[in-house]
């Protein structure tokens, strides 16, 4: 599963604006609040793979993902599940995700305070 992907479908989802009732989140869907850092973490390894392999490295994003469940405690299916969820409510998923902009922003601000230079290709 690529979360670039989904990315699209929030941004999508974003445009067309929602205002529902407030969602009653099921017992078996992640909270928002363990939700954020695991996208982080997801989103740091698509940048860092950006599709491409890395040099020495013959591990698929699979298992990087494996790896992030494992940190998390989660499974993959509870996080897909999870995913999901948000996705089809909005109105809940887009302060997570402003969240983990917001983390993805301060981490890259943290690498240039260190002098670690980022390239971005236009």
């Amino acid at each position: 599963m690529r979360l670039g992907n989904y990315a699209v479908g929030l941004l999508f989802i974003l445009s067309i604006g929602c205002a529902s009732p407030e969602v009653q989140i099921p017992q078996n869907v992640l909270t928002p609040k363990q939700m954020m850092p695991i996208m982080v973490d997801i989103h740091v390894i698509e940048g860092a793979r950006n599709g491409s392999i890395m040099l020495g490295d013959t591990n698929g994003i699979e298992d990087y993902y494996a790896k992030v469940y494992e940190k998390y405690g989660i499974t993959e299916d509870q996080f897909k599940s999870s995913f999901a969820f948000y996705s089809d409510n909005p109105t809940v998923f887009i302060p997570i995700y402003e969240e983990v902009l917001d983390s993805l922003k301060a981490n890259g601000a943290l690498l240039t305070k260190k002098g670690v230079e980022i390239e971005y290709e236009d």
